[in-house]
């Protein structure tokens, strides 16, 4: 089965440019599946909207930093989701990344796993606030590296808003802003600086924003030291950690959660 625009079947013609980008190295890679295969993913999501999959299964999200945005679990997926997600995770595929990116020992992870969910999905009034992803893959404690999301919803405008964005190294000013185009895929370099999010979703009526996302990691401790990087290049285990709007935030008991996140970030950062 052909699944890529062949345009991308040499990542490490990108490196530059890669490595180029701020505020973090990322890739944008526009018609990305090749076409009939997004075609037949875009009907299968389709069929998941009628059949109310989302209200059934996964994991519902509506927090002050995480807003209606569902995960799927990585259960009873449609076919052609899953063919995807096995190509991101083959060796064909992180041989691509190794690559662009002269990380040498990159590795998926097992498929289907239940531990990570590779599709998301959020609504009307969804957003997603600044932050930074786990550190570590929970099988194997091996550092989180590198991610790729993957931006599914056919008929996407961008009025609709849903917009990927990048931040500076704390998290607290967007940087770069891309524009969620459907067919879309977007890597980039996950370090413990690499803040991101989703801007609000509006005016989308009962359309969803729906993606694919996959992490990658590292066998070794020091998986970016040999980048030159506008910030630290040193990688260090944390959880998730998400930058509320207001420092008073995060002695709200509802917020208790990114509270220990966040110390737990800084202990690591600053004492490990």
């Amino acid at each position: 089965m052909k699944f890529l625009n062949t345009k991308y079947s040499r990542l490490k013609d990108f490196k530059k440019k890669f490595l180029r980008n701020t505020p973090f190295p990322y890739l944008v890679m526009d018609n990305f599946f090749e076409n009939s295969l997004f075609e037949k993913i875009d009907t299968e999501i389709l069929q998941l909207n009628k059949k109310s999959f989302f209200n059934k299964r996964g994991k519902f999200y509506n927090t002050s930093v995480e807003k209606n945005k569902w995960i799927s679990g990585n259960t009873n997926l449609p076919k052609n989701i899953n063919k995807v997600l096995r190509f991101l995770n083959s060796n064909l595929w992180i041989k691509n990344l190794m690559e662009l990116t002269e990380i040498n020992d990159l590795f998926g992870v097992e498929v289907i796993n239940k531990n990570i969910s590779n599709f998301h999905s959020m609504s009307k009034d969804g957003f997603l606030g600044s932050h930074v992803d786990h550190s570590i893959d929970p099988k194997s404690g091996c550092p989180h590296v590198m991610n790729i999301i993957i931006f599914l919803t056919k008929n996407w405008k961008n009025s609709y808003g849903g917009n990927t964005l990048f931040y500076n190294s704390k998290g607290s000013k967007i940087v770069k802003k891309i524009l969620y185009k459907p067919n879309r895929a977007v890597i980039f370099l996950h370090t413990p600086y690499s803040f991101h999010g989703v801007s609000k979703i509006i005016n989308n009526k009962s359309i969803k924003r729906s993606t694919i996302y996959v992490d990658y990691f590292s066998k070794s401790l020091k998986p970016y030291e040999h980048m030159s990087l506008p910030f630290s290049n040193k990688w260090f285990s944390h959880d998730t950690c998400f930058k509320l709007p207001s420092k008073l935030d995060y002695f709200k008991l509802k917020n208790s959660y990114y509270l220990k996140s966040n110390l737990k970030y800084y202990a690591s950062k600053y004492f490990k």
